[in-house]
């Protein structure tokens, strides 16, 4: 491998972990999406997914993120304490809570929305630009990220 490579791989390793550093940084800042609630990065990400999914459960939005599900259990009780969630029982099934935003809760999404328009575009705006072959290539990449950060994980435990 040439010494250009290898500085390019290194450069790219520790732009990753640079990225990393910052995404904890960001999740320890609550925010206030309007509703007068400052929500954990945790919180706004599970909100989201709710609004995104109304009646989905909590199986599927630890499957979605990544996270356990008493994680998740612990986010939504968050949530149902600050009035932006609500839990309902399935009608076909006892053991199945299904969640949807409180009229509160649409707010911090349609907010949570605005802020992602804001702060996303330049990187939508990029992502467009790209031809499907270079879109691929990021794509592939980030798959590998998530699947060696999988194994680290696994490894771990």
């Amino acid at each position: 491998m040439s010494m250009n490579k290898t500085s390019k791989i290194n450069d790219f390793s520790e732009t990753f972990l640079r990225i990393i550093n910052k995404f904890k940084a960001l999740e320890k800042i609550p925010i206030d999406h309007g509703t007068g609630d400052l929500l954990y990065a945790s919180e706004v990400n599970t909100l989201e997914l709710i609004g995104r999914f109304p009646n989905i459960n909590l199986t599927q939005i630890a499957k979605k993120r990544g996270v356990t599900k008493g994680a998740v259990s612990q986010i939504v009780a968050k949530l149902v304490k600050k009035q932006l969630v609500s839990k309902n029982q399935a009608p076909d099934n006892d053991k199945t809570v299904l969640l949807k935003l409180t009229d509160a809760g649409e707010i911090a999404f349609e907010n949570h929305e605005k802020f992602h328009e804001k702060y996303d575009s330049p990187m939508v705006e990029k992502l467009n630009s790209m031809s499907n072959e270079q879109l691929g290539l990021v794509a592939d990449t980030f798959a590998m990220l998530e699947s060696t950060i999988d194994s680290y994980l696994k490894d771990l435990k």
